[in-house]
């Protein structure tokens, strides 16, 4: 290759990358002598595709930025930043550390120098004067190394772009018939992987008799592909009641829309709906068959049931801001309002019809002042005395008068983890928590049942059961009782949102519960089955602190006639 006059040496190396070929092995020559640049480029012209050179250690940089090199030949010493330097940089970078640098020198052959070098990233010395067979067998391994990694990643990049194109044409290949029994054992392999369950249907009856393919159906539903074979509409019958006449007319207009996706719950075998993503396409026949419905299930459900936790979470914590904005302002003013009618009181002693009307006044403000109180609890702004608990201590501590409140009609059973955790949290308000839990299950089992209280430690990684990931402390409260709706699942921690007869409670024992516990950086959650009973589990963070000797035990919050839920 010419090399570049000095006049255009600073330019040239932009001329080169505006046309270079992205797989093109460049060698790159960095040297300030231009008597050794011409030297080198006619040693090493014939190597490699285009020998480029810069002068310095910082054109260097600028052209490694613009262009792929299979190997940087390199003068140690140079003005500015000498060849250490400049290859030290050359391997920070992400794009260029795997580029080979090798150094050339006339002198520091001494094991410093050397040593320096290859700490810098340098891969082999040439000492000058330059032995041309040994300089150009070392640039020729370099330079076709470089070309045979080229091939492999064209390679690796063509085999990817055909893995690519067989999923998007997996469809079709699955109604052709297979020449080789090399290519149907991997198709297989390929579906067997797809954590997906493919089917095949008649466009005329997609429901009838879906040909499923594979094994992966019977993990996703319960269901063996045999299953659906001979029984008509054995698809559409199990579809949600909500969902049916939706996914039914998505089907019917895909002779108009060629494809369709849709999302629906289905009845699986063990009795529960499971969330299936369907995407399908219509497959026009060839060579005379008839045209055909190839389509995929995905299990989305745990999707869906995070996005709904998402979007409780959001509602939760706007309630939360709202009530709180609202209990702090009214707090304020019932203030003022029990104020004056504390000195309205002491005005009119002796006048005793107005002292009634002002003692009336004054009560439901308190009352209003108490509520203002608990709506704050949920808004996650009460003021909260945290201490390092065992909670079978405060179980135990409260274990009497859990007794005298569910009556004789239920029988209370305590399950306390002999190895459990310590947490921290406001004694007060736990004990306050748990026992209001245990009025509310005593009230949804009126003919009497089996309450439970049970303490453990938890551990999870936020993956298996989808609980909380970490380290807690639960203790639950578990009833034989009613149950509850699966549509009031989502609103039981609102606050004023009660299961009960209206007239009856406040609908705040949930909320003030819940937000205590977030206030406290844990977790509630809630089952519940419609005749099977409920369970509410508190969450609280391990605590590794020790437990303060000496301490009074808290005092029993005053225990409630009814639940506060």
């Amino acid at each position: 290759m010419a090399m570049p006059s000095a006049d255009d040496t600073a330019t040239a190396p932009g001329q080169i990358a505006a046309g270079a070929v992205v797989d093109q092995a460049r060698v790159l020559v960095v040297d300030d002598d231009r008597n050794n640049l011409i030297a080198m480029n006619g040693l090493l012209e014939d190597l490699a595709d285009e020998v480029v050179f810069a002068r310095s250690g910082e054109e260097a940089l600028r052209l490694i930025l613009r262009m792929e090199f299979a190997v940087i030949l390199m003068d140690v010493l140079m003005p500015g930043l000498d060849g250490y330097e400049t290859a030290a940089i050359i391997r920070s970078r992400k794009r260029s550390r795997r580029i080979p640098i090798i150094f050339l020198t006339a002198a520091n052959r001494d094991d410093v120098h050397m040593f320096r070098g290859y700490s810098a990233g340098a891969v082999d010395f040439v000492f000058k004067p330059v032995e041309p067979l040994i300089l150009r067998s070392k640039i020729a391994v370099f330079v076709d190394l470089y070309r045979k990694t080229q091939e492999v990643q064209i390679k690796a990049d063509y085999e990817q772009r055909l893995l690519l194109e067989n999923l998007r044409t997996n469809s079709e290949k699955l109604l052709a018939e297979q020449a080789l029994r090399r290519s149907e054992e991997r198709q297989a392999l390929i579906m067997r992987s797809l954590p997906i369950a493919l089917y095949t249907a008649d466009p005329r009856r997609p429901f009838h008799e879906p040909g499923f393919i594979g094994d992966a159906i019977e993990t996703l539903s319960g269901f063996g592909s045999d299953f659906f074979t001979g029984m008509q509409e054995a698809w559409s019958s199990r579809l949600h009641p909500e969902d049916r006449s939706r996914v039914l007319q998505a089907f019917e207009r895909l002779s108009e829309t060629g494809s369709c996706a849709v999302e629906y719950r289905w009845l699986c075998k063990n009795d529960r709906y499971r969330a299936f993503l369907d995407q399908a396409v219509l497959v026009s026949g060839q060579a005379g068959r008839p045209d055909e419905i190839v389509g995929s299930l995905l299990d989305v459900t745990e999707r869906r049931n995070i996005q709904q936790q998402l979007v409780q979470a959001q509602k939760m914590d706007a309630v939360g801001k709202l009530t709180g904005g609202i209990a702090h302002d009214f707090n304020n003013m019932l203030t003022v309002v029990i104020g004056s009618l504390d000195r309205l009181r002491r005005s009119i002693d002796g006048n005793k019809d107005a002292m009634r009307r002002a003692d009336m006044a004054l009560q439901g403000a308190l009352r209003c002042a108490d509520l203002t109180q608990r709506l704050l609890a949920f808004a996650r702004k009460q003021p909260l005395a945290p201490k390092v608990l065992d909670l079978n201590g405060v179980v135990s501590g409260i274990e009497a008068m859990l007794r005298r409140l569910i009556g004789d009609g239920i029988v209370l059973e305590i399950r306390r983890d002999p190895d459990l955790w310590l947490t921290a949290a406001d004694p007060t308000q736990m004990e306050s928590a748990i026992v209001n839990l245990v009025v509310n299950a005593r009230d949804a089992m009126p003919d009497g049942g089996q309450l439970t209280v049970e303490t453990c430690n938890y551990s999870s990684d936020g993956d298996a059961d989808g609980g909380p990931k970490g380290d807690y402390v639960a203790v639950s409260v578990s009833d034989t009782g009613l149950g509850i709706p699966a549509e009031m699942l989502d609103r039981v921690f609102e606050p004023f949102f009660t299961t009960k007869e209206a007239g009856d409670e406040t609908g705040l024992g949930l909320s003030i519960i819940y937000g205590f516990m977030r206030q406290s950086g844990g977790h509630i959650d809630l089952k519940s089955d419609i005749g099977a009973g409920t369970t509410v589990r508190l969450l609280l963070p391990r605590s590794l602190q020790h437990a303060a000797q000496g301490e009074e035990p808290p005092s029993s919050p005053e225990p409630p006639q009814r639940g506060l839920g």
